[in-house]
C-alpha cells in the first residue's frame, strides 16, 4: 500500500494517468459522435454542391439532426460505460488510493462529460430517465427528473410518481477522512423534491413526502411517510438545528 501511495503522489505517474484517462475520454466522445459524423458525411455527399437554397436548407437540417443524434448516442454509450465500470462496487468505505476509488474517478469523469455535453439538453424527457436507468438507477413509473445531478445513480432507488426539481443534487458518495464512502439513497412513491435541494448519502425518504425548495437533508437521515419539510431561508445552521431538536423533543413528549 505504501508503494502505491508513493506512486500516486508522483508527478510523473499523475501526468501519465491523466493523459491515459483523457485519451479514454476522447475515445468515449468520439464513439458517441460516430452516428452524427456518418449522417453529416452522407448528407454532404448527397447534397454537394451546396449551390442551391434547397440543398443548403436540407444540409442545415441534417446538421441539426446530427446534434441530437450525438445526444442520443452519447446517452447510450456513456451510461453503458458507467454501468460497466461500477459493476461490483458495493456501499462501503474505500481508501483514497485503491482500485475502487480509481474506478469511481474514471466513471465519475464520464458522468461529468454527460452532465456538461448532453443531459442539460434533454431535461424532463424520456432520454434523461433512460440514461439513469442504464446506469443502474432503480426507477419506478412516471418519474419526472428536472435535474441531472444524480451522483452514483446505481445506488439510487426512486419510487413511482416521484418529481425531482431543477438543480437538486442527490449524492450517494462523499469523501471523509481521506476515504471514499458510498451509501445508497432511497426515495419513496409519490414524493416531491423541490428545486435546488441537496440529498446526502444514506438518506431514506418515505412515501408521499414533500421536500421544499433549497432543503438540505443530512447524511443517513430517515424521513417518514407523509413528511413535509420546508427550508428556513437565511437561518443559521445552529438555529435550524435547535428548532429541529425541539421538534424531536416535542414529538417524543
Amino acid at each position: 500500500m505504501k508503494v502505491i501511495e508513493r506512486l500516486s503522489n508522483s508527478f510523473l505517474v499523475q501526468l501519465i494517468l491523466t493523459v491515459i484517462v483523457y485519451v479514454f475520454y476522447g475515445g468515449v466522445i468520439g464513439i458517441s459522435l460516430l452516428p452524427s459524423f456518418y449522417l453529416i458525411l452522407t448528407a454532404s455527399r448527397i447534397l454537394t454542391p451546396l449551390n442551391t437554397l434547397s440543398n443548403i436548407f436540407l444540409f442545415s437540417i441534417s446538421m441539426g439532426f446530427s446534434l441530437y443524434l450525438f445526444f442520443i448516442a452519447g446517452i447510450i454509450v456513456m451510461s453503458s460505460l458507467i454501468r460497466l465500470l461500477s459493476l461490483g462496487m458495493k456501499p462501503g468505505r474505500y481508501e483514497a488510493v485503491s482500485i475502487v476509488t480509481l474506478r469511481w474517478l474514471v466513471y465519475s469523469g464520464i458522468y461529468t462529460l454527460a452532465t456538461r455535453l448532453i443531459l442539460p439538453m434533454v431535461p424532463m424527457t424520456f432520454f434523461t430517465n433512460l440514461f439513469f436507468r442504464i446506469v443502474g438507477c432503480k426507477m419506478g413509473k412516471n418519474v419526472k427528473l428536472n435535474t441531472w445531478v444524480l451522483n452514483d445513480a446505481y445506488l439510487l432507488e426512486i419510487g413511482n410518481n416521484v418529481i425531482i426539481g431543477g438543480g437538486t443534487d442527490i449524492s450517494c458518495h462523499l469523501f471523509e477522512n481521506n476515504k471514499l464512502i458510498l451509501k445508497p439513497v432511497k426515495i419513496g412513491n409519490d414524493t416531491l423534491i423541490g428545486a435546488h435541494c441537496y440529498i446526502s448519502p444514506g438518506v431514506v425518504i418515505g412515501e408521499k413526502c414533500t421536500i421544499g425548495l433549497n432543503s438540505f437533508i443530512r447524511q443517513d437521515k430517515y424521513i417518514p411517510d407523509n413528511t413535509v419539510i420546508t427550508s428556513l431561508a437565511g437561518m443559521k445552521i445552529r438555529d435550524a438545528y435547535f428548532i429541529e431538536k425541539k421538534l424531536k423533543t416535542h414529538k417524543k413528549g
